[in-house]
């Protein structure tokens, strides 16, 4: 008898626990008042007051079972790693198309903008907004870290011009529609790429792109956040618009060309860094007006060099022509004709004793040109110094072959004056007047 007791009360128990007791109650209910509406037992009134109480017991058996399916799918999500996907979600492109409100931020943006060129005519022109954001391609030295982080073997100076075609693609679009297109660029790089649709909506979307360190293939992991999924969602979106604020209008206005122009950075001495870049070099070209300091002070290093085999070439003003004495009115650090022509004299008995004492391949060239700008040619760079008119002081500055045209030019003008010097034979006894 305690058996049966037991095994009813296990039963009862698990009918009160049981997921579908509604549904179980519901159908008794229903069932119930069906057979006795037909016998005419219960009259209308009844049935029509039981009937409503069964939709409402159904509503919100719907509301429960809604509950459960979100547990459900929230469930199955396995953990904060399944919020994150080797690339971007395949409904991403509809869900731009659809909407309204669109802000986008990345480096390059180039096959987004590429491939939604219709859908942005479209939107604008029913009225909506879109705004992109990317790095500002006039900052070069940006875009090349940008480009060394990031590479994805496109290439040397690829990123930038990834960056103009998408610049150009949407100030064309910007220009034939009348819709609400804005472009700006950024002199920051950002740590994700941005889609940022509809985001002030309950419908709103954030799909956001780690920006991993040089990936072998695309980008990722790649994430989604809704409004259900505070705080994170408004944690992007107000990322997003700090990145968005901080850029700058594009097409750039004079005054920030001229803001983002490139300056070169000059000091006071080449620091140890020449003597670095003389220790690997191979080849040494030094033009001047006379070159005390450098070979006063870096004899031994000349010296050296040239016992290592390297090929070393001066170029300085000719003591006897009338250059010296233009040199000498204009630069600040030569009084008169008379000590210019000293220094340049006292240079090459150094010189002349370096070759001697070596049987290095050093050689001298004279010009009848006042140099203006003094360099040295290591190979590795190109140490600049430039003569000021009647000032203290000699600005120095360093460029390398990756600063393009301004290298080239001073190095190319250093060329020019070797290969119109005249030679000056360092074996003689005594320095003699060149010519003669």
């Amino acid at each position: 008898m305690a058996d049966e007791r037991g095994r009813i009360r296990r039963s009862l128990a698990r009918v009160i626990t049981d997921d579908n007791l509604d549904l179980y109650v519901l159908g008794v209910v229903a069932l119930v008042f069906t057979v006795l509406g037909a016998t005419g037992i219960s009259d209308v009134k009844t049935l029509s007051s039981v009937v409503t109480a069964l939709l409402a017991l159904l509503a919100f058996s719907q509301i429960r079972s809604r509950r459960l399916t979100e547990q459900v799918r929230d469930s199955n999500r396995g953990g904060p790693a399944a919020l994150f996907e080797p690339e971007f979600p395949a409904n991403l492109i509809t869900r731009r198309a659809e909407a309204f409100d669109i802000l986008l931020i990345g480096h390059s943006m180039t096959r987004t903008v590429q491939g939604m060129r219709s859908d942005i005519r479209s939107i604008l022109e029913s009225g909506g907004r879109i705004r992109v954001l990317v790095l500002d391609p006039t900052d070069e030295e940006l875009v090349a870290v940008a480009d060394r982080r990031t590479s994805q073997g496109l290439g040397q100076g690829r990123l930038r011009q990834r960056i103009l075609a998408t610049l150009d693609e949407l100030t064309s679009l910007k220009s034939r529609t009348s819709g609400r297109l804005e472009i700006r660029v950024s002199s920051r790089i950002s740590s994700a790429g941005f889609n940022c649709l509809d985001v002030s909506t309950k419908r709103g979307l954030i799909c956001v792109q780690h920006y991993e360190y040089r990936p072998t293939g695309e980008a990722s992991p790649v994430f989604t956040v809704e409004p259900k999924d505070a705080p994170w969602y408004r944690h992007f979106a107000d990322e997003a618009e700090r990145l968005w604020e901080d850029g700058t209008p594009w097409p750039l206005s004079p005054a920030d060309r001229i803001t983002r122009a490139r300056r070169p950075v000059f000091s006071e001495d080449f620091g140890p860094e020449l003597a670095e870049a003389m220790d690997g070099a191979k080849e040494l070209l030094v033009t001047g007006l006379a070159r005390n300091t450098l070979v006063n002070n870096g004899y031994g290093k000349l010296e050296e060099r040239l016992r290592a085999g390297a090929k070393i070439r001066f170029v300085l003003i000719d003591p006897h022509s009338p250059a010296i004495d233009t040199a000498a009115s204009r630069y600040h650090a030569v009084r008169s004709p008379e000590s210019a022509r000293e220094r340049v004299l006292h240079t090459l008995r150094v010189l002349t004793e370096l070759r001697r004492s070596t049987g290095g391949d050093l050689s001298v060239r004279l010009v009848a040109h006042p140099i203006a700008i003094g360099v040295i040619a290591t190979g590795s760079a190109l140490f600049a110094e430039y003569y000021t008119y009647q000032a203290a002081g000699e600005p120095k500055f360093v460029l390398q072959p990756a600063d393009g045209a301004a290298y080239r030019t001073l190095l190319g003008e250093a060329d020019a004056l070797w290969d119109s010097g005249e030679p000056y034979e360092l074996a003689l006894d005594e320095v003699e007047t060149p010519g003669n």
